[in-house]
């Protein structure tokens, strides 16, 4: 089997005004008409010359080979273009997620088995929702942080929902009256569901922020059970993320800007902080699974990062299947979207319309399929025009 065609289906973004994250598709074809698919985050704009329209795409290293090759093809894109960056890595990942969908459907056994077999049939999801709401349609304008009342009646959703963990992208909100949110959050869900509080991009560039600041931050926290602190100081900080470690009894996370296993080493080797989160949508299947055995062999928990996409959602769990240091798996939380807003509409479509099988959340645990390769079939053209569609401004019918 030969590898005859590489091709971009992506959703270009047209309002690059939107917050709505961005979604690159790639197909690979072969000359025994099995296809492969995969998928980035990075915009088709800037990920297309770096796979098929550049002078030095990546499209010379998959064109006319054995996609059961997968191992040697990585080592070779990544030897030719590491030092282009994170573009440069989403790009391989992309192709990478791509070519082990290929090779499962060729092999007939899904990715899980390919990478030495599940040892888990289902991994809970946790319910992915921000503490802000947008005053416009497409999601920009000012943020706001949402009542008390409204993050309760959320978190009361969730639950029905079945979802036995939730998290909330907090930014930089510890005052008194973000106490009684979060209070409000932990009576609303009861002491048994896990809740998360995700600080982050941009809240880390606050001016005069350090590890001293993280950690007050953290020890409110932790008055509220909270299960884990994500990404408490900036991305590379390693020693900044370890002071705040070491430094609370709750659980510290990182790693949603890390581009492959080399950026994780340093806080792989130093055990900086409690959980790593790796995302397939920027890295493919063979780095996320090597950062999560070696993660499995420090003692850390591996809880990937991204609930945009169902092919996050599906790599994370073939994944996570086969080790036994990865309890979450990231998820929407359709309800803390504006009703009809373009974030809950993208987020949705690309997690139901793009692809011809999902896989089931069932009372909070997503299941692990067993059809061949990453489980997803092929992509649904009709709902790559309608998400396109959306992107460009006009809302499906």
């Amino acid at each position: 089997m030969k590898i005859t065609g590489v091709r971009l289906l992506g959703v270009s973004v047209r309002r690059l005004k939107s917050n709505a994250p961005h979604l690159t598709l790639i197909e690979l074809d072969t000359d025994e008409g099995i296809r492969g698919i995969g998928a980035t985050w990075f915009s088709l704009h800037k990920i297309a010359p770096l796979i098929a329209d550049g002078p030095d795409s990546l499209d010379r290293y998959v064109l006319g080979r054995n996609p059961l090759e997968v191992e040697a093809i990585w080592r070779e894109m990544y030897q030719a273009r590491w030092v282009d960056g994170a573009l440069a890595i989403g790009a391989m990942g992309a192709i990478d997620m791509a070519l082990w969908d290929l090779a499962g459907k060729a092999h007939g056994l899904p990715v899980h088995a390919l990478l030495g077999g599940a040892v888990h049939r289902s991994i809970m999801a946790y319910a992915s929702a921000s503490a802000f709401i947008s005053s416009s349609y497409e999601g920009e304008g000012p943020w706001t942080i949402k009542s008390a009342e409204r993050l309760a009646e959320e978190s009361r959703a969730y639950v029905r929902q079945g979802f036995k963990a939730i998290k909330f992208g907090w930014g930089n909100h510890f005052e008194p009256s973000d106490d009684d949110r979060l209070a409000a959050i932990r009576q609303a869900i009861g002491p048994d569901i896990r809740l998360m509080i995700d600080f982050g991009n941009p809240a880390y560039w606050t001016p005069g922020w350090n590890a001293k600041a993280a950690i007050r931050a953290a020890r409110m926290l932790e008055k509220h059970n909270v299960y884990f602190f994500e990404e408490p100081m900036l991305p590379f900080d390693a020693d900044g993320h370890a002071e705040v470690a070491r430094a609370v009894d709750m659980n510290i996370a990182t790693g949603e800007s890390l581009c492959g296993y080399h950026e994780f080493e340093p806080f792989l080797k130093s055990k900086a902080v409690d959980i790593i989160q790796p995302d397939a949508m920027q890295m493919g299947i063979t780095q996320l699974h090597r950062i999560a055995r070696r993660a499995e062999e420090a003692g850390m928990l591996c809880i990937p990062h991204s609930p945009w996409s169902v092919f996050a959602a599906t790599c994370h769990l073939q994944v996570l299947a086969t080790v036994n240091n990865g309890p979450l798996i990231e998820y929407p939380a359709f309800d803390s979207f504006d009703e009809g807003s373009l974030m809950a509409e993208t987020t949705r479509m690309s997690h139901y319309e793009t692809v011809e099988t999902a896989p089931r959340l069932e009372d909070g645990y997503l299941q692990l399929p067993d059809s061949p390769g990453l489980g997803l079939g092929g992509f649904r053209p009709d709902g790559i025009a309608r998400l396109q569609a959306l992107f460009d401004g006009v809302l499906p019918a």
